[in-house]
């Protein structure tokens, strides 16, 4: 699903290590790290106080997130392949950054109406 999913904005990488190692584990931490962020805005701090149902705490929990998701897209394909640079590697870390907006966005939708102060929040 991940292989498809990096393939279709990033293109074929010739280095199969990607389709077998890199895309499954970057694209399955960057669901569940959304997942986490959303989770943890909408229930924990949607639910304590009223302070966190701005437009800016989100929009600050979104960028937070897709920091991570850059760093870490980045990160584990330099770590896995062994190479200092490459030009791909930032290609696959902004479709990596993508994915994770998307995926906040899509949680967001969900999660907001089990929270108590911020079902407004963003939208």
């Amino acid at each position: 699903m991940f292989e498809f999913l990096y393939e279709l904005l990033c293109g074929e990488n010739p280095d199969p290590i990607f389709a077998s190692d890199i895309y499954p584990f970057v694209g399955l931490f960057t669901l569940v790290f959304a997942l986490v962020f959303a989770f943890v805005f909408y229930i924990l701090l949607g639910r304590t106080r009223p302070v966190w149902d701005k437009t800016v705490h989100w929009l600050v929990t979104m960028v937070v997130l897709l920091i991570i998701a850059f760093a870490f897209a980045y990160n584990n394909a330099q770590t896995v392949t062994e190479e200092s640079e490459n030009s791909f590697f930032y290609k696959f870390a902004m479709v990596n950054t993508l994915y994770a907006f998307l995926y906040f966005v899509i949680f967001s939708l969900l999660f907001k109406r089990f929270s108590i102060f911020a079902k407004r929040t963003p939208f």
